[in-house]
């Protein structure tokens, strides 16, 4: 049942697509990224004074270095604990830890000790990188990507909001250039960060959506507890090609990140007018431009990625600083350029970057997910800093000016765009590989595991059985021919044969037929065929046949339908020179389906095309329609313009037209595909289904026939058209849906995404489609991931309004939008 929408609702739903029950968690989740940045905005104000002052910008790639051995250290016992307790504890003893350390360092700031800014600085970065993974792991395990893409915009403007009110407040409060009372704040921050983390795992609790294990994410295997450390994070990493693009990545944003930090900083140092002021113009500066990053995640995140996609919104930063460093190269380096350049790096990495890039670890399985997270959240964000800082030593070794270091910067970051282009293509397959494959096409199956026309030969004789041995005979030596006598058939026919019946036919089936069980196999059963091929085509024989086919055709009497089938059955035993085409036609015509089967089948093997028009006429009545089609596909593609000719003929009864559909789609041909792709071009609503239908089994059946893109799409756009006609009935009336329209909902549902399947890969829709149609509610959130990563914009745009899972009034609101924008186009 959906939670009815509150004032809360209705008050956040106009920031962002929030649906009524989320409200709680997501406020919560706002309030804790909240604390944990209000608490690091001051902590790293004070980091960056206390190193300046102390050691100096020079020596700033020193600490990057040292960050980055620290930082592997606390990735092993992080792991170590992860593995043994809680998510809970874990981030409550880590809380409580960094409160009881800043209280220290508060301590030791009185010594004077220069080396302790170092070990400050150190320290802040550990405090970074655990807390906000920590955060990041609870998001992970709370929501799938469509919420979560919904939603960042929100909880994420929490910790830009509480970067603001950190920075501003050491702003405002710091009374020296170091000011180290600042410290107890920040533990304020955490203290309150403790009370949000329990109600949010009690959220969980009531909710079920905790984390995928139960307690830990260690898991057992033969007994023993698998071993999780360091080096199991590694092994994750290295072993997954998409996580070794994520991290590579994410190595290279923080090393322009750390060649950033550095030209920022050698500006500032070199700017007199600020003296002494240095915190308080860290906690200024970072909260001016976190007003910025606010606003824009706030309002835009969220929307962004929506709209865009993960792909087009992960190239936004690093386009936008090559912007920023060209103009540093080309212009003289001042305070204002280099203000430019760092409020665009923290402004769209705290944004726009950070949100897409965890969202590239939700669709990963929990197993590795975390495993990988840890490693290159806390180990390699500051490793890459510190490799950064190696880089910059070397550079900085050989003099090199602050232009020619913007130089080096540009291209580490066109590295960086084309590795997160790689990382993003392989996001669309993490997430497909979560979408279990439910069903394949029935056609696909059965034809991949049964031989269909051997088993309606088969069926077929094992019927005459009853009726003629002569039939039975001449049905057994059709099977020889083909080479489909199986030895366990043939005794299944010729076991148990009841006495001789009629003997309606004297000839050479009525003799071979007393000893069926006595016909031979192997090179004696060949010489048996090549014997009686001899035989029929004897002239003199074949007279005598065509006499007694007239005879038994011109006799009306009742009890001759047996006659009449043998005398069917004949024609497709005899040469192609025998041709008596009144008397086939007669026996088509025939008033019994068995006879006019046989007739039928005869007509088709025979290659008579003069009998189609016949043959056709029986695809009307349901008795002998499949019959009929059976016969049809024997002709092969021969005969496939002269079917789509009949699809022309417009007073052609509405029936027929199907079945000559259905004909096309089972010869699965390129030519057939062609026609029917023509005929869908039509405005033809009465065949619309059928015709949707029949592409999608050749495609399914033969995935190299290529279907007509333009024509896809085109038709496409007007399924859809007449899908939001049907939903507006539907909403308009505001009543349940009956069951007629449900049918027709799902109806106009499965052919969009049957015509998607025309233009996208096809395994991948039908992944989409079936974990959309019967899959759980995250199953349903990953098949619309998928399709938001593998589907271009504009038919992005027509489908994913149709699927998301809206209430009525929004979703009506949306369909209207999408109606009048199809209107236009």
């Amino acid at each position: 049942m959906t939670d009815e929408p509150s004032r809360l609702h209705g008050f956040l739903s106009r920031l962002v697509e929030i649906k009524p029950g989320e409200e709680r968690i997501t406020l919560l989740l706002f309030f804790y990224f909240f604390l944990i940045t209000a608490a690091y905005s001051i902590i790293k104000s004070l980091r960056v004074a206390s190193y300046l002052d102390s050691l100096g910008a020079d020596k700033l790639p020193l600490a990057y270095l040292l960050t980055a051995v620290s930082i592997g250290l606390v990735v092993a016992i992080h792991s170590k604990l992860q593995a043994s307790l809680s998510r809970l504890n874990l981030i409550i003893f880590s809380l409580a830890f960094f409160i009881l350390t800043a209280v220290l360092f508060w301590l030791l700031f009185s010594l004077g000790w220069a080396w302790l800014s170092l070990a400050y600085y150190i320290w802040a970065n550990i405090f970074l990188a655990v807390v906000i993974t920590q955060f990041w792991i609870v998001v992970n395990d709370i929501f799938n990507p469509r919420e979560t893409k919904r939603l960042v915009g929100l909880f994420g403007s929490g910790g830009i909001l509480g970067g603001i009110l950190g920075g501003e407040a050491t702003g405002l409060m710091a009374r020296a250039s170091v000011d180290t009372r600042l410290l107890f704040l920040a533990c304020g921050f955490l203290l309150l960060t403790i009370v949000v983390v329990y109600l949010i795992a009690d959220w969980q609790k009531r909710s079920g959506r905790g984390p995928s294990q139960d307690s830990t994410e260690s898991t057992q295997q033969n007994g023993k507890t698998e071993r999780v450390g360091f080096r199991e994070c590694l092994r994750t990493v290295i072993g997954q090609r998409y996580f070794r693009l994520l991290a590579g990545g994410i190595a290279l944003s923080l090393i322009v990140s750390t060649f950033i930090d550095w030209q920022f900083s050698k500006v500032v140092e070199g700017t007199a007018s600020l003296g002494d002021r240095l915190t308080s113009f860290f906690g200024h500066f970072n909260a001016g431009l976190l007003v910025v990053a606010f606003f824009i995640q706030l309002f835009l995140t969220s929307r962004f990625v929506q709209k865009f996609g993960i792909r087009f919104s992960f190239l936004i930063y690093p386009s936008v600083l090559i912007i920023v460093l060209t103009g540093l190269t080309a212009l003289p380096a001042s305070l204002l350029m280099a203000l430019t350049l760092k409020a665009s790096d923290k402004s769209l990495s705290y944004t726009l970057n950070q949100s897409v890039r965890e969202l590239l670890y939700i669709p990963v399985s929990p197993e590795v997910k975390y495993k990988a997270k840890i490693f290159i959240d806390m180990f390699l964000n500051r490793f890459a800093k510190g490799l950064g800082g190696v880089l910059l030593m070397a550079l900085l070794y050989f003099s090199l000016n602050l232009r020619f270091i913007s130089l080096v910067t540009i291209l580490l970051i066109l590295g960086w765009m084309a590795v997160n282009l790689q990382v993003t293509r392989e996001y669309a397959a993490v997430v497909r590989n979560k979408l279990k494959k439910k069903w394949d096409r029935a056609e696909k199956a059965v034809a991949e595991q049964l031989d269909l026309d051997y088993l309606k030969l088969a069926f077929d004789t094992l019927d005459t059985r009853r009726r003629s041995r002569e039939l039975l005979a001449m049905d057994i030596f059709d099977l020889m021919k083909q080479d489909k006598l199986r030895p366990e058939l043939k005794e299944l026919l010729t076991s148990n044969l009841s006495e001789p019946g009629v003997s309606s036919l004297g000839t050479l089936f009525e003799e071979e037929a007393l000893a069926l069980s006595e016909w031979p196999a192997g090179e004696n059963e060949d010489l048996l065929k090549k014997e009686v091929d001899e035989i029929l085509s004897l002239e003199a024989y074949q007279e005598l046949i065509k006499e007694y086919i007239r005879r038994v055709v011109a006799d009306k009497k009742p009890g001759t339908e047996i006659m009449r089938m043998e005398a069917a059955k004949l024609f497709s035993l005899m040469p192609a020179n025998f041709v008596p085409a009144e008397e086939l036609a007669e026996l088509l015509g025939d008033e019994s389906p068995e006879v006019s089967r046989l007739a039928m089948d005869s007509a088709a093997r025979s290659g008579q095309k003069e009998h189609l028009e016949t043959i056709i006429r029986k695809l009307k009545d349901p008795v002998t329609r499949e019959d009929a089609v059976s016969a049809l596909l024997t002709f092969g593609s021969k005969i496939t313009g002269t079917l789509s000719d009949y699809l022309e003929v417009e007073e052609l009864d509405l029936e027929v037209k199907k079945a000559i559909i259905n004909v096309l789609s089972r010869m699965a041909t390129q030519e057939a595909a062609d026609l029917l792709a023509l005929e869908l071009q039509k405005n033809q609503p009465e065949l619309d289904g059928e015709l949707i239908e029949a592409l999608d089994r050749i495609h399914h059946l033969k995935p190299e026939i290529s279907i007509p893109a333009e024509i896809s799409r085109k038709k496409l756009k007007e399924e859809i058209e007449r899908h939001c006609q049907l939903l507006l009935a539907t909403l308009d009336s505001q009543g349940p849906l009956g069951e007629e329209a449900e049918k027709e909902l799902v109806r106009s549902q499965s052919d969009i995404f049957k015509l998607l399947g025309f233009l996208y890969p096809g395994d991948d829709i039908s992944r989409a489609w079936q974990n959309f149609r019967t899959g759980t509610k995250d199953s349903r959130a990953y098949a619309l991931e998928l399709l938001d990563n593998i589907l271009i914009k504009s038919d992005r745009e027509m489908v994913l309004p149709l699927l998301e899972d809206l209430p009525p009034s929004d979703r009506l609101k949306r369909v209207r939008t999408l109606l009048d924008e199809l209107g236009k186009t």
